[in-house]
């Protein structure tokens, strides 16, 4: 049995006691959603229930316009602007590399990774189409494809490689944001090393990435658009389309969207940097280590999967708001976690009080998991099966 889970059903709510045993911290009354236990106990004496019902009048026909109109369309903007703004500061970076432009593209490349995390749970439609999801990110890469690709690329300085549009067709290993990020931050460290003797090509080769993301985040907000098919399906779906008959299977996509974000941030992006124990830890297992963007984006993508969650507005059974409750404190909780821990995340190996922040982290997360898939998509009429990691 997992740490810290012994004596509880999977996906119930952390007691107190165990909150402080990870935080240390001394907790004051709140209002917040009932744990189960407690709420089943007190239906029980009400002869009420807890049972999930899906709503009988059905969804309302806006919904996926909500979801697209007040999350998903600005979200792929504020990617197309990003990646726009970090080919406009390496552009000019470099051709005159100094300290000021440095430090452009290092915000640039911040914004971006920020950007990136406010759209990568939204696994499905056009980041799945075209390999977009694996040629904007090749991660996680436990084989260490990624860097030795990318240093044999730099080491060959084949010019071919780095001509307008010859990106988009060779391996995804060297196209996405894990390559811009390792040649920025990892080898050779542009930002650190502008005098290099390989420093020309590296550049060249950055930007390369840099407008081949541009490229791929322009498509994804256009495809999102009100004037995109797939953007005008999802928005409106009618017996007719042939990708979203109606509000049913978008609230399916949507909650499946969810789920499976929660599921990868916990077991893709935290758990393997955890370990088992203290001495098994693997910071460089980290999304964005080199960078030191770990924990911003991280809880910078669940305050995304909030927002998606809240844009959707979910009509629920009577007595059932405790389950948007649930799901809304949860994924709050977590994100706030994250940005409380104060060491950065190389010290879960070291640092028991930066450990303590990323395991309660995780068990925030899977409790929010086992509300939306044991709860919300039942609530909605929604089966939660296989997904996007499945097989992975």
């Amino acid at each position: 049995m997992p740490p810290f889970t012994a004596g509880r059903r999977a996906g119930s709510v952390p007691s107190r006691p165990l909150l402080a045993s990870l935080t240390g911290a001394t907790f004051r009354t709140v209002p917040r959603a009932l744990p189960r236990s407690f709420a089943r106990a007190l239906c029980a004496a009400t002869l009420c229930s807890l049972a999930p019902v899906a709503i009988a009048a059905g969804l309302p026909a806006d919904l996926g316009e909500r979801l697209a109109r007040d999350y998903a369309r600005p979200a792929m903007a504020r990617m197309a602007q990003a990646s726009e703004q970090m080919d406009a500061a390496l552009g000019a970076w470099c051709a005159r590399p100094d300290a000021a432009g440095a430090t452009r593209v290092n915000d640039a490349h911040t914004g971006l990774a920020l950007a990136w995390s406010g759209i990568e749970f939204l696994r499905f439609g056009p980041l799945v189409q075209a390999n977009r999801y694996e040629r904007l990110a090749f991660w996680p890469d436990t084989r260490g494809v990624m860097p030795r690709q990318v240093q044999a690329a730099i080491a060959a300085q084949d010019p071919e490689l780095i001509k307008p549009g010859a990106m988009a067709g060779r391996s995804v290993a060297l196209q996405g944001l894990p390559a811009l990020e390792y040649v920025l931050y990892g080898e050779p460290a542009l930002l650190k090393r502008a005098d290099g003797a390989d420093f020309a090509y590296a550049c060249g080769y950055a930007r390369a990435v840099s407008a081949n993301v541009s490229g791929i985040s322009r498509e994804l907000a256009q495809a999102w658009s009100a004037e995109g098919d797939f953007g005008r399906q999802f928005a409106a779906p009618r017996p007719a389309n042939d990708l979203y008959r109606n509000s049913q299977e978008v609230a399916a996509e949507a909650v499946k969207a969810l789920s499976t974000g929660l599921q990868f941030a916990r077991d893709v992006k935290i758990l393997p940097v955890l370990g088992d124990a203290p001495e098994a830890a693997r910071p460089k297992r980290a999304a964005y280590w080199r960078s030191n963007l770990s924990s911003r984006t991280l809880a910078s993508s669940l305050d995304a999967m909030l927002a998606f969650h809240r844009a959707g507005a979910y009509p629920l059974p009577q007595g059932g708001s405790w389950i948007d409750e649930a799901v809304r404190g949860e994924l709050s909780r977590a994100a706030q976690t994250l940005r409380d821990a104060a060491a950065p995340y190389q010290d879960v190996a070291s640092d028991g009080e930066t450990r303590r922040q990323w395991t309660l982290a995780g068990l925030t997360l899977k409790n929010a998991k086992a509300v939306v898939d044991q709860d919300l998509a039942p609530a909605l009429g929604v089966t939660i099966g296989f997904n996007a990691l499945d097989g992975d």
